[in-house]
């Protein structure tokens, strides 16, 4: 025998989109917040700011690219003028 959920099951991707919206709102807000103002399981909430922050980490440090080809599109990743600079400044102190 299945118990009743408390809260509807939101995949992650709506989530992530819910846990924004409420962010550009209030600015500053916990997990718990997040999950009143949503609507959804604090555990999802969670796992949400969690993809967000590894996604914003990755977005910082790489620049995604598409180009078409013919009827292909390709996908390349390359990393950002700036974090060369760092590296090569790291690498002139040694």
């Amino acid at each position: 025998m299945m118990l009743p959920l408390s809260t509807p099951r939101v995949d992650l991707g709506r989530a992530m989109a819910a846990v924004l919206q409420a962010l550009k709102e209030s600015p500053s807000m916990s997990i718990a917040g997040l999950s009143k103002a949503t609507g959804i399981d604090r555990r999802t909430v969670k796992k949400a700011v969690d993809l967000i922050l590894k996604v914003q980490d990755s977005l910082t440090a790489q620049k995604l690219r598409r180009e078409k080809v013919g009827k292909t599109w390709i996908i390349s990743i390359a990393r950002k003028t700036s974090d060369l600079i760092e590296s090569a400044k790291t690498r002139m102190h040694r």
